[in-house]
């Protein structure tokens, strides 16, 4: 997988003044920081557009990002994992990126995307009248940065009503380690009525939980008018 390379820039000491991020988000930025392999972390600030674009319809986790310091010409690219960001929580822009130093030569844990193949033609929805459900979206695994795959490929056309897919039937390459929990379910093949049943079920789980609360707030207000 090709590696993303991006300039970035070093965030001056009034960009790292309390409240000054939301400035230079208004100012087309993003701020960020580099962190990792016993170096000082560094302050950053990536020009929003750009990474949007170079991260269009490719999602950011999984990539392996070279960053330029544009502050300094001669300083080498660094090799990093966005390791987690942040966005507004109505906008959906993204408000900070966490970057984290790797070498090529060392393993790296990372989550990559599972993505479902053939849901519609499936036996137990094309021919029993099921509905999938795609239970576990990403799985954690261990490989060298070369090896980090987009995604997890997994064909459901054979699976039938009542049958399941766990980690452990993930298939991946010899050179990637999956570390999820084995028994976690994947995806599941069911009737439609069992899974609105099931969906009801926690419906009421819900219900039942919040009683107590309800139950006890009525209390009170009764006593409060005696």
């Amino acid at each position: 997988m090709e590696n993303l390379v991006i300039d970035i820039y070093k965030r001056s000491p009034e960009e790292l003044k309390k409240n000054s991020s939301g400035r230079l988000r208004k100012s087309g930025y993003i701020p960020g920081v580099v962190y990792g392999l016993k170096n000082e972390p560094l302050n950053i600030k990536v020009e929003a557009k750009k990474f949007k674009d170079l991260i269009k319809g490719k999602g950011a986790s999984g990539y392996i990002f070279d960053l330029r310091l544009k502050d300094d010409e001669k300083a080498k690219k660094i090799s990093v994992l966005l390791k987690d960001f942040q966005k507004e929580p109505i906008s959906r822009e993204f408000s900070h990126l966490d970057f984290i130093r790797i070498k090529m030569e060392q393993e790296v844990t990372i989550t990559i995307p599972i993505i479902l193949e053939n849901e519609d033609k499936a036996i137990g929805v094309k021919e029993e009248g099921g509905v999938i459900q795609h239970n576990l979206k990403e799985v954690e695994i261990s490989c060298l940065p070369r090896d980090i795959p987009e995604n997890i490929v997994v064909d459901v056309a054979n699976l039938k009503i009542g049958e399941l897919m766990r980690v452990s039937d993930l298939v991946a390459s010899e050179n990637i380690k999956v570390l999820s929990n084995p028994e976690e379910v994947v995806v599941s093949l069911s009737y439609a009525t069992e899974l609105k049943e099931e969906e009801e079920e926690v419906a009421e789980e819900d219900v039942i939980e919040e009683e107590p609360e309800v139950i006890k707030k009525e209390k009170a207000e009764k006593e409060e008018k005696e």
